[in-house]
């Protein structure tokens, strides 16, 4: 064999390695940019419907916190706005191309006020009393906890509760501070606040974590009728992530299973992001020179607080008149 036959034999030898490294190289780039794409995708569509979401709860109220107790939040448009807002990211225009993306959507969930909403696919009879797939938005889940006398505790991303009081057969409703000043409440889970809030975050986040892996889970129930061969499943979520939705409304969204330009590559991600409506500066209300006042929190006046409010028109129903932070 001559030397130039062992050139042309180490060339081909020696460049299949660096042909493939090179492949390797450049599946890895593309499938960051198509992973790049979804998660901008997502992450629009999500912020879309948040804006939504900030809009149909958003009321004239005083304080901007009693907004979304008396108004719950509209969930439809923000999920159509969700829908929409993904489907012109992917390009797709018709209402057909729409709903088979949305069957890539196992769950679409709303943290409202005081409870958990659910849209997903259901089967139910029309009036015909015909078999019918689609889209439904569940009855809202409460926050809810039962305590080791048996009282029921309905918690809300705040310190409102609501409460039944197995003692006395009654239920109740008011802030956890209201509730232990109350003569009539016997409840003494109520007593602790740092238990309260312990309880609190884990309640609404167990509820969070049961109802999402359950119907994200039965989304596979109707896989074969929405022709669909992907195994859906609630992903790992970081412990933070989760406790960074019980304090604010939000939205999750879970978009999985849809079929990537690369050969076995199915493209999965959620998405939770919250309204930020909650107005979390408390009212305080005491003494201050002979005079009832109340004042925001982030005042920081030295006065020595003898009630909470969540609300300016609390605090001026028992007799307060506001303190500006001007005055400071």
């Amino acid at each position: 064999m001559k030397l130039a036959h062992y050139i042309i034999l180490f060339i081909i030898i020696y460049s299949f390695p660096l042909l493939f490294t090179e492949y390797r190289y450049q599946y890895a780039k593309q499938t960051m940019q198509e992973n790049h794409k979804h998660e901008v995708s997502m992450t629009t569509a999500t912020h879309d419907a948040i804006n939504i979401l900030r809009t149909n709860v958003k009321t004239e109220l005083e304080n901007g916190y009693e907004s979304y107790k008396i108004n719950p939040v509209n969930p439809q448009p923000a999920f159509e706005t969700f829908m929409k807002s993904l489907s012109l990211q992917y390009g797709v225009e018709l209402d057909y191309s729409m709903n088979r993306l949305a069957r890539y959507v196992p769950v679409f969930g709303i943290v409202d006020y005081d409870g958990l909403l659910l849209n997903v696919y259901k089967e139910y009879k029309d009036d015909r009393g015909d078999k019918v797939l689609d889209r439904v938005w569940l009855p809202k889940i409460p926050f809810s906890y039962l305590d080791n006398e048996g009282n029921i505790i309905n918690f809300t991303i705040d310190e409102e509760v609501e409460v039944y009081d197995v003692e006395l057969g009654e239920w109740f409703e008011g802030t956890r501070e209201e509730l232990i000043n109350d003569p009539e409440v016997t409840i003494s889970f109520l007593e602790d606040k740092e238990t309260f809030h312990n309880v609190r975050r884990t309640t609404i986040v167990n509820t969070l974590q049961e109802h999402l892996a359950y119907y994200i889970n039965e989304h596979n129930v109707y896989t074969k009728s929405l022709d669909v061969t992907y195994k859906f499943m609630l992903p790992y979520i970081p412990k933070e992530d989760w406790y960074n939705t019980v304090d604010d409304i939000s939205i999750l969204a879970f978009f999985q299973g849809y079929p990537s330009i690369l050969e076995n590559v199915f493209y999965q991600q959620y998405a939770f992001v919250g309204t930020r409506l909650q107005f979390n500066d408390r009212i305080l209300a005491g003494d201050v020179n002979g005079q009832k006042r109340f004042w925001f929190e982030s005042c920081g006046y030295p006065y020595t607080a003898k009630e909470i409010y969540s609300s300016k028109k609390d605090a001026a129903a028992k007799g307060y008149s506001e303190l500006s932070c001007l005055n400071n």
